[in-house]
């Protein structure tokens, strides 16, 4: 079975509102969850409150050709964002997202390390109705093959929590990309058959910085 996007977002960490662009640099203008004008999104340069996270990958049949990490948030207060009018009857208050691009240093073996801060943005009053409150929503990593692109990742609870999440591929995934959807996501432990073949994991562990 090939996991759709539609199933991969109930599935797979729900990664908020992310657009899957894997790529972006450090901190730009900030957008609506509708892609409207940008905000100004205030970096801090000082954070001092998130997690240290160890990533690694077990069993990979081949080395990974690209990978990069980023974390997702958004604006928890919506009542600091105006009504957008033209979205729903009465208006609808949809909450700015930024994301931040992680810097992963290798460890030994196929393991990397990042650092993921809670108060990447500076609370400030973006739209003239009072401070807006940034939260972290999750952390994401993507990985590629040289056929196919891979997703995993944690949730801010699963951080928070400190409780490792393991998410598990395909290895013929790794070698020829499915026929359906353009990404793969990864999956519960129990979700593949065996009949399917070998597997490979990413397992994200978080712990507070100190």
């Amino acid at each position: 079975m090939r996991m759709l996007l539609k199933h991969a977002r109930s599935t797979a960490v729900g990664f908020a509102a992310f657009s899957l662009s894997f790529y972006l640099g450090d901190a730009a203008a900030a957008q609506s969850a509708t892609g409207g004008p940008p905000v100004a999104a205030t970096v801090n340069t000082s954070p001092k409150t998130g997690y240290d996270v160890a990533v690694r990958f077990s069993d990979l049949p081949n080395a990974i050709e690209r990978l990069a990490a980023w974390a997702h948030y958004e604006v928890s207060n919506r009542d600091c964002v105006p009504l957008d009018l033209t979205r729903a009857p009465g208006g609808v208050r949809l909450p700015p997202e930024e994301r931040k691009a992680l810097v992963l240093e290798r460890q030994s073996g196929d393991g990397y390390a990042a650092r993921v801060h809670q108060d990447a943005f500076l609370n400030t009053d973006l739209f003239g109705l009072g401070v807006c409150r940034w939260a972290l929503q999750s952390m994401t990593i993507s990985f590629e093959s040289a056929t196919t692109k891979f997703v995993g990742g944690a949730t801010f609870e699963q951080l928070r929590d400190g409780v490792p999440v393991t998410r598990y591929y395909l290895v013929r995934d790794f070698h020829a990309r499915p026929a359906a959807g353009d990404f793969v996501f990864g999956e519960r432990p129990d979700f593949y058959q065996k009949s399917l073949g070998p597997q490979f994991t990413l397992k994200i562990e978080a712990r507070p910085l100190k």
